[in-house]
């Protein structure tokens, strides 16, 4: 699907010429692939790094009634560490794909492997 960059993760952009118009274009990583199930990877990783419940729940933008949750607050540096970590992570695939090949034909993609 073609997309505008801009406002962030992209517009689709159709109509004649939509593909010179874009800014990029997104495929799907796999078949039947949906946000949905990008939701529940996200939810994967960051039980794997172990942010507190609260803040998970604020990242997913779900509400939990709970009096623990009532309780629990976030503090300044809870979000930073979970930036830190996760962008961490995406340095390591972001080596482990420029290990594979330099080069991609997804523009933002070659340019961050360049870097």
């Amino acid at each position: 699907m073609p997309v505008l960059a801009d406002p962030w993760p992209g517009v689709p952009v159709r109509g004649r010429n939509a593909v010179g118009c874009a800014d990029a274009c997104w495929l799907s990583v796999a078949p039947g692939l949906t946000s949905h199930g990008l939701r529940r990877t996200y939810k994967t990783m960051m039980v794997e790094l172990g942010p507190p419940a609260t803040l998970m729940d604020e990242q997913m933008g779900h509400e939990d009634g709970s009096v623990q949750a009532r309780c629990a607050h976030l503090a300044s540096g809870m979000t930073q560490r979970l930036v830190d970590d996760l962008t961490e992570l995406w340095t390591a695939a972001l080596r482990g794909r420029r290990a594979i090949n330099l080069r991609s034909p997804v523009a933002v993609l070659d340019q961050l492997l360049a870097e």
